[in-house]
């Protein structure tokens, strides 16, 4: 017998030897008791804050040099006295904000797409670190940050990879819910990135990190010897792509996955750059009157097909099950 819920098993009598309750508590056969059932996002930037990448929360301890492991596996080590304030040296403990994606679900839940300049690309793991309070502080100069990633399973280790970044806020968010997010090629001679044996070395500047940086990523440029644009149309009314409407292609053959975030209205999503017979899953989620609504159309990328998904309601737990299936 599967989880139930305290509704079920007071409208089902007959399943009651499957769980047993106590003190509010419900303990079904399998060990497990059920966990509470996702809110519906009012809008597509709450989804993102909601199911996206986690941030998670790391003390750093001024006097040391620290490490730190994410859930995902990266390694962040920070040397002492690694941050200054107003010129001065910090000497109280800092908090740090940081985030991990690696899969192409956490890409479309947190709003973080594989492109740069309209070119797409294949991630080996996006990153964030950044005062998780205090944004005035800044790297002690000459200081610098390293943060050991993993490769995912979809990449190879003979994929060459080279250090991508993005500015970042509190938080981490990627900006407005519609917004073209945007990788840039680092410049920075001082930050760099180096292959391992299981993924990637990223070594940060005092100053990269001072230019307002927060994201890096592990990618290279995808050939695109045919590039194309794609049209997505979305089923429904008052389509804001501000508010209530987003949509994806995720590639299926590599780790990458793009926004199609140029809106006609009312109802026309577009996006370039994309390689003709590339294998996709077009991914269009949206929250209207509290319902949250999710399609996904399997294909490939031929020249002026568009794609048009079907729209169906949905719960955050189920769209989460799915995207994790890409």
């Amino acid at each position: 017998m599967k989880r139930l819920l305290i509704a079920s098993l007071l409208t089902l009598p007959f399943l009651l030897p499957a769980c047993q309750f106590d003190a509010g508590t419900v303990v079904c056969e399998d060990g497990t008791t059920p966990g509470p059932t996702l809110p519906v996002p009012s809008t597509v930037k709450a989804l993102q804050t909601q199911l996206g990448a986690a941030v998670q929360t790391f003390t750093y301890d001024p006097t040391r040099a620290n490490t730190f492991t994410g859930s995902k596996g990266t390694i962040v080590t920070i040397p002492a006295n690694a941050f200054v304030k107003n010129g001065q040296v910090v000497t109280a403990p800092v908090q740090l904000a940081f985030r991990e994606i690696f899969s192409r679900a956490d890409m479309v839940l947190s709003n973080m797409p594989t492109v740069s300049n309209g070119r797409v690309l294949q991630s080996a793991g996006e990153v964030y670190l950044q005062p998780a309070q205090d944004t005035t502080l800044r790297m002690a100069p000459g200081a610098t940050i390293r943060l050991q990633t993993m490769n995912p399973p979809n990449v190879s280790p003979q994929d060459t990879m080279r250090l991508f970044v993005a500015p970042g806020g509190s938080g981490g968010g990627s900006g407005s819910a519609s917004s073209c997010f945007n990788w840039t090629l680092n410049t920075d001679p001082g930050s760099t990135l180096s292959p391992t044996p299981t993924g990637n070395l990223i070594t940060v500047s005092s100053v990269l990190y001072n230019q307002g940086i927060g994201w890096f990523n592990c990618d290279r440029f995808y050939s695109t010897p045919n590039p194309q644009t794609i049209t997505v149309n979305v089923a429904g009314t008052n389509i804001d792509p501000q508010k209530n409407t987003m949509v994806f292609a995720v590639f299926r053959t590599f780790n990458g996955a793009i926004s199609v975030c140029t809106f006609t209205a009312p109802n026309s999503f577009r996006s370039g750059g994309v390689p003709l017979g590339a294998a996709v899953s077009i991914v269009v989620i949206r929250t209207v009157d509290d319902k949250l609504y999710y399609g996904r159309q399997d294909g490939t990328v031929q020249v002026g097909v568009p794609f048009a998904p079907v729209l169906q309601e949905t719960t955050p737990a189920d769209l989460i099950a799915s995207l994790n299936t890409l």
